[in-house]
């Protein structure tokens, strides 16, 4: 069986948070809306991705209230992307191999979605309806 490609099981046009926000708004937004990664961009380009792993982490490590530090000191810069048609076994090998729990989904230089551990897991229980 041929695997189905990431473009139909991403979120497409996820939130969005800008490099210069502060953990704060960050936490803020995963909160309201129920997400634990989100990319970080300047304008239309990506410069990272945060998730909520990120924010526990540094918080862990830097043992004080770590809500006004902007979010580019604290996410993740080399980001896992992946085309719309990678099919998404593919994509769920390479965020095994670099243990990571998203993807950002980019056409050409714009990102379009965006696929967690959580898409994944909605498109393996897919196949056993």
């Amino acid at each position: 069986m041929k695997a189905p490609i990431v473009q139909k099981h991403m979120t497409r046009l996820p939130l969005e948070i800008e490099q210069i926000d502060n953990v704060a708004h960050a936490r803020q937004l995963m909160d309201l809306f129920e997400i634990r990664h989100v990319p970080v961009m300047t304008g239309l380009q990506l410069k990272g991705v945060i998730s909520d792993r990120d924010i526990m982490n540094t918080a862990i490590k830097r043992g004080k209230e770590i809500d006004d530090l902007p979010i580019e000191e604290i996410c993740e810069h080399d980001v896992l992307t992946v085309s719309p048609l990678t099919p998404i076994d593919e994509v769920a090998r390479r965020m095994l191999q670099r243990g990571v729990g998203s993807a950002v989904v980019v056409d050409g230089e714009y990102v379009v979605g965006i696929f967690t551990s959580t898409d994944a897991l909605i498109a393996l229980s897919g196949l056993f309806r």
